[in-house]
C-alpha cells in the first residue's frame, strides 16, 4: 500500500486525524472494511468513522431500488466493526432529517469535533471524479481533506483538471476487493452463500431478519 499526493508530507505532523467513510452500507461488506483498514493504517489515523446515510441523495435521484431501513444498516455496521480497533459508528447522517449530502456530514462532524482535528473524507476514484456533481463541492473540500482509495494505474487525483475540486487529494493504494452490495443482495435473494463477502455477524443478521430475500417481510 502506498501514499501519494500533494499533502502526503503532512502525515505525522497532525496529532488527531479522523477518517470519514460514508455510504449506504446496504449491506456493509468486507470491501468497506478493507478500504477503511488501508486508510487507517497508511495515514496513521486516530480512528475511522463509518457513517450510514439515512437517505442517500444519489439513490433518491436515480431509479435505484429503495434502500433498507436505516435501523438495519446501522445495526449491520455496528456488528461489522465490533472489536476492530479504531473503527467507530457515527449516526450523524442517520439522525438527520432529509437527504444525506457529504457537505452536511462533514459540516456536522466539524461542529462536533471542532477545528483541532483533521477530517479526511474517504472516497473511491469514481466518486472523486463525480465530485463536481455533489452539493457544494468547493465548501466541502474547504472543511476536510479528501482521500482517494484506488488501484495503481487507475485515475489518480493529479490526473484531474487543476480546477476539479478533487485535484490534489491524497491517494492511498489499497485492497479493492471484488465485492459489491448489489451482488450480495442478489446472492441472498437467490439463496446463495455470502461467506467471505460480509463479516459472519452481518451474514447472521441478514438471515435472522430475512433481508434481501425474495419473500422478505422486513421493513425496507
Amino acid at each position: 500500500m502506498e501514499l501519494t499526493g500533494a499533502n502526503s508530507s503532512r502525515v505525522g505532523r497532525i496529532r488527531s486525524r479522523i477518517g470519514v467513510l460514508g455510504g449506504t452500507f446496504d449491506p456493509v461488506h468486507n470491501g468497506h472494511l478493507a478500504i477503511a483498514s488501508a486508510v487507517f493504517n497508511v495515514l496513521e489515523l486516530t480512528r475511522v468513522l463509518f457513517v450510514p446515510a439515512a437517505r442517500p441523495w444519489i439513490k433518491a435521484s436515480s431509479s435505484a431500488p429503495d434502500v433498507s431501513h436505516i435501523k438495519h444498516r446501522v445495526a449491520m455496521v455496528e456488528l461489522a466493526i465490533e472489536g476492530r480497533e479504531g473503527f467507530e459508528l457515527s449516526r450523524v447522517d442517520a439522525d438527520r432529517c432529509g437527504l444525506s449530502y457529504s457537505v452536511d456530514t462533514i459540516s456536522d462532524l466539524r461542529a462536533e469535533y471542532g477545528y483541532a482535528v483533521e477530517l479526511l473524507l474517504i472516497l473511491g476514484a469514481d466518486a472523486l471524479e463525480e465530485l463536481p456533481r455533489w452539493r457544494e463541492p468547493e465548501r466541502l473540500v474547504r472543511m476536510c481533506t479528501l482521500v482517494c482509495v484506488g488501484r495503481p494505474g487507475g485515475v489518480l487525483p493529479e490526473d484531474l483538471h487543476s480546477d476539479h475540486p478533487g485535484y490534489g487529494a491524497q491517494f492511498v493504494s489499497g485492497p479493492m476487493l471484488p465485492v459489491s452490495a448489489t451482488d450480495i443482495r442478489r446472492r441472498v435473494a437467490e439463496g446463495l452463500s455470502v461467506d467471505g463477502l460480509v463479516p459472519s455477524a452481518v451474514a447472521a443478521y441478514l438471515e435472522q431478519h430475512g433481508l434481501y430475500g425474495r419473500d422478505s417481510q422486513e421493513e425496507r
